[in-house]
C-alpha cells in the first residue's frame, strides 16, 4: 500500500511535458491503482477549472481540482469552494496597470475569463488556451457580473522580478500575489494558495497534510510542497523551488510525476 492517501500535481512544467500532453494510457492504469487503494487524485493548478476537465476528459468525473490556485474547488464535479476578490481590488489593480504598459491583464471569474480585446496579441491568444471559457470584452474597468477568482498579468519573462516587486509593494498587504516562472503572476485573494486549497479539501475527506504527496516545478507551488509530508519538485523545476522540496522527481518531459507514481503504486 502507498504510504498516502491523496495526491496533488500541479499541471504546466510538472504533470504535463513541454508539448502539453501525458501518457494517458499509464495514468488511467494508475488511477485504477489509486481507486483500489483509496486514493484522492487532486490536480492542483493556476489554470481555468475547463481546462484541467478538457486535460482530463475521460476522467475527470473522478478527479478533484483545485483550479485557479486554490481559489475554485471542485470534487468530483461538484463546486465545493469559491474564493472570490474584491471588486474594488480589482480597480485598483486595473488603475495601476495604467502605469505598466508591459504589464498585461485579465480577469478570471467563475463563468468565464475576461480579456480586453485590445491586448498584446500573444497575451490573448495565451489566455485564451489556458482558459477555454473566455469573453473578450470593451475593458476591464467594465466587468461582467461574475464571482472573479483571480487576476491573471502576463508580460515578458525578463519583466516578471521587477513587476512582481512592483506588484508586492502596492498590494501585497490585500492579495495573494504569485509567478509561476513563466511570464505570468496570479492576483488572488489573501490567504488562497494551492496548500490552502488542498487543506480545505483533504479536511473534506477526514485526512490531513500527512496523508499528501505533491509535485510542482514553479513559485506558485512552493506552499503545497512545504505542505505535503512528501513534496516533490520536478528536475525541470525553479532551483528555488528544488530547494526547499523533500524529494526531486525526474523531469516532466520524462513523465516524472508518473514514474515515482508507478514506484509507490505497484
Amino acid at each position: 500500500m502507498a504510504p498516502f492517501k491523496a495526491i496533488a500535481v500541479d499541471m504546466d512544467g510538472t504533470f504535463l511535458d513541454d508539448q502539453k500532453n501525458y501518457d494517458k494510457e499509464l495514468f488511467a492504469y494508475l488511477l485504477t491503482k489509486m481507486n483500489e487503494q483509496g486514493i484522492h487524485f487532486i490536480v492542483a493548478s493556476g489554470n481555468q477549472y475547463e481546462r484541467l476537465r478538457l486535460d482530463f476528459v475521460e476522467h475527470y468525473q473522478d478527479l478533484a481540482f483545485v483550479a485557479e490556485n486554490g481559489a475554485y474547488l471542485i470534487d468530483r464535479t461538484q463546486a465545493v469552494l469559491t474564493q472570490a476578490l474584491d471588486l474594488d481590488v480589482i480597480k485598483q489593480v486595473v488603475t495601476f496597470k495604467q502605469a505598466y504598459p508591459e504589464l498585461h491583464l485579465a480577469a478570471c471569474g467563475v463563468k468565464a475569463a475576461y480579456i480586453p480585446h485590445d491586448e498584446e496579441t500573444d497575451f490573448v491568444e495565451g489566455m485564451k488556451y489556458y482558459c477555454p471559457k473566455h469573453e473578450l470584452i470593451e475593458s476591464l474597468e467594465k466587468l461582467p457580473v461574475d464571482a472573479y477568482l483571480k487576476l491573471t498579468a502576463g508580460m515578458r519573462a525578463e519583466d516578471t522580478k521587477p513587476l512582481l516587486a512592483a506588484l508586492q509593494a502596492e498590494f501585497g498587504q490585500v492579495l495573494k500575489i504569485t509567478s509561476s516562472g513563466f511570464g505570468s503572476i496570479d492576483l488572488m485573494k489573501k490567504g488562497v494558495n494551492k496548500a490552502q486549497g488542498l487543506d480545505l479539501m483533504l479536511k473534506r475527506w477526514n485526512l490531513g497534510h500527512d496523508d499528501l504527496i505533491a509535485f510542482g516545478d514553479g513559485g506558485n507551488d512552493i506552499e503545497m510542497l512545504t505542505h505535503a509530508k512528501y513534496g516533490y519538485a520536478m528536475e525541470n523545476g525553479d532551483p528555488k523551488v528544488k530547494a526547499i522540496a523533500d524529494y526531486i522527481a525526474p523531469a516532466n518531459n520524462e513523465a516524472g510525476v508518473l514514474q515515482v507514481l508507478k514506484g509507490y503504486l505497484e
